[in-house]
């Protein structure tokens, strides 16, 4: 990874410019998690696979990051496939227990260090940001570690190793990982099929204090709602078992949008039955340009970079209808939409929500951000109209 900046933290020792960090494959199409920090401001990426009989450095984009969290996600050119990860279990984590670093300290390629696990639920303050929940450990961390695996003896993967506590520079025994619940979370919102291929199935999964995998929302207007799926519904397996693994239930709907249907097995009091859900565009764009006259797109990293807009700030206006309520008030491609009255709008789904309530006539503020020149630099102003609905 080429970082053209030097990111460095108050006590933390994390990746120079040009320098290498690690990542763990996640997917067998190639998509592999690393940290923030690591690909923060990147002119390029690539990642170079070892001990696969082979020393192959392949070119990956940049799919997904979560700042809060120092986590990203990426994708390889090519679909594979790859050997990926076994997840770990996280009820289970003892402290004492074995854990293994792999990564890449100093470009040195594939390294192995073996530790302990010092403490878990560890919260760092890092400048001005806290990271809370993490693993601490004794294994040896160093520079070009970062986004590199912690695994337990068994060889799953229970952590994502982040930074080092150090006044040396180098390993002084303390290092910090991300668990790998947290990075589940992280997957199951990044790897969407609304969110990767712009396509969904109109519902959402979700996980149950019980731990089990149920349909936690339909939405109205879609697939799920076409084919009477009720919100709820508890998720089976292939077995017929309940569906206990949200993460490999993101897998297997992104694995199934290839052939355009996915098979969802789901439980009620009459049994066992499969529906059939198509992968539909999202009805965001035609609600948007009938009622609002425009067409909007999320923002993905690679839009961050072009326009500075961070991810969740809002969605950005890709084309205004001519003679529309949106050209009325003056919108123009690149606008953020950030909120319609009072509810904000972070996501293509928040818009449809509130597009779906809207009728022709009806009256609404909107909320928008727009780069202005100064002769200081760009600035994002702020400005408030209100919009009647076609």
């Amino acid at each position: 990874v080429r970082v053209p900046r030097f990111w460095e933290w108050d006590f933390v020792v994390q990746e120079r410019p040009g320098a290498l960090g690690s990542g763990v494959i996640v997917h067998p199409r190639g998509y592999v998690v690393t940290n923030a920090h690591v690909i923060n401001q990147a002119a390029q990426i690539s990642v170079k696979l070892t001990g696969l009989g082979r020393e192959d450095e392949i070119a990956a984009g940049l799919v997904a990051v979560d700042l809060e969290h120092d986590l990203a996600l990426l994708k390889m050119e090519g679909d594979g496939p790859y050997p990926a990860a076994a997840f770990g279990r996280v009820d289970d984590r003892m402290v004492g227990e074995t854990v293994i670093a792999m990564g890449n300290p100093f470009g040195l390629g594939r390294t192995v260090t073996v530790g302990v696990l010092s403490a878990v639920d560890r919260d760092i303050q890092i400048r001005d940001q806290l990271f809370e929940g993490l693993l601490q450990t004794d294994a040896a961390v160093n520079q070009g570690n970062s986004g590199g695996a912690l695994l337990n003896i068994l060889g799953e993967w229970i952590g994502v190793n982040s930074a080092i506590y150090s006044l040396s520079g180098g390993s002084d025994g303390i290092s910090f990982a991300i668990p790998v619940d947290t990075v589940r979370g992280f997957l199951v919102e990044a790897m969407r099929p609304r969110r990767i291929l712009q396509r969904w199935l109109g519902i959402e999964f979700a996980e149950t204090p019980a731990g089990e995998v149920v349909v936690g929302k339909v939405y109205p207007v879609g697939p799920g709602a076409s084919a009477g799926v009720p919100a709820g519904a508890r998720v089976v397996g292939p077995d017929g078992r309940p569906a206990r693994d949200l993460v490999a239930l993101t897998f297997e709907v992104l694995d199934a949008a290839a052939a355009g249907r996915y098979a969802l097995r789901i439980a009620g009091d009459d049994g066992i039955r499969t529906v059939e859900l198509p992968f539909e565009e999202l009805p965001t764009a035609r609600l948007g340009w009938t009622r609002l006259g425009l067409r909007s797109v999320e923002v993905t990293p690679q839009i961050t970079e072009r326009t500075g807009y961070r991810e969740g700030a809002g969605v950005l206006v890709t084309e205004v209808r001519p003679d529309g309520p949106a050209a009325r008030l003056g919108f123009q491609p690149n606008d953020l939409l950030i909120a319609l009255g009072d509810h904000r709008v972070r996501t293509q789904e928040d818009l449809l929500v509130l597009l779906e309530e809207m009728r022709a006539g009806d009256p609404v503020d909107v909320h928008v951000m727009r780069p202005a020149r100064t002769v200081r630099g760009t600035r994002l102003e702020h400005w408030k109209a209100r919009l009647v609905a076609d």
